[in-house]
């Protein structure tokens, strides 16, 4: 049976990760009904005490691919040589133009935890994408090349295989990335960007001059 010759795929992983840029300029009913490419809040409601940010985790890659030239009475042989897969986010982070200083301040805080989420799932997931990436490649690169095949034909096998490892990781990242991001953005949660800072209003009595000040929660 022939096989291939056994060289070195090279797995590289890369990370792309932008600073977020913040947006003061819309206020917090706008935030609620804007249509954005990736929300990240389960709860739009949270406009209202926090923000919004609006991010996703790109999944690229790249795969090279050698090959042999045929032989009579022997098949091709192609191999993958370098499979790079990179993981972006580019994050923009909305906090309410009608906020006030204080609101604003508790409101940049929470959606910068739903930044740190997707930095750290970026972290968690590289590895996991070179141990799956890689498996599958020693899987291949162990096998005789298929009977019967051109190259092309072999190089598309190369890819298709490759390319599904990384769309149902690619899956599993989405889905681990969404539970976190619903976590955070929890009832308790949103009590206590309620609560953060006091709202003063005035209310103003029959008597002329007389001014009352109440404090409740809430607001900016």
């Amino acid at each position: 049976m022939m096989t291939c010759p056994s060289n070195h795929t090279d797995v590289r992983i890369s990370r792309k990760i932008e600073e977020p840029q913040i947006d003061f300029s819309k206020d917090a009913d706008l935030l609620e009904t804007m249509k954005f490419r990736d929300p990240l809040a389960s709860d739009r409601t949270f406009a209202r005490v926090a923000g919004l940010t609006v991010a996703a985790i790109a999944v690229d890659s790249e795969i090279r691919i050698a090959s042999t030239s045929p032989v009579a009475g022997e098949g091709t042989c192609a191999w993958p040589t370098v499979v790079t897969v990179t993981l972006s986010t580019a994050p923009t982070v909305y906090v309410g133009a009608d906020h006030g200083a204080c609101m604003r301040g508790v409101g940049l805080g929470h959606e910068m935890q739903h930044v740190a989420i997707d930095r750290k799932v970026i972290d968690t997931y590289g590895p996991i994408f070179r141990k799956q990436v890689g498996a599958m490649i020693d899987a291949m690169n162990s096998q005789a090349p298929p009977a019967g095949l051109d190259l092309q034909s072999i190089r598309d096998r190369i890819e298709e295989k490759i390319n599904a490892v990384i769309a149902v990781t690619s899956d599993s990242l989405n889905t681990d990335r969404a539970a976190q991001h619903r976590t955070l953005d929890s009832p308790q949660e949103y009590r206590r960007l309620s609560a953060a800072c006091p709202q003063v209003s005035i209310e103003h009595t029959d008597v002329p001059a007389t001014v009352h000040a109440r404090i409740s929660p809430g607001g900016s």
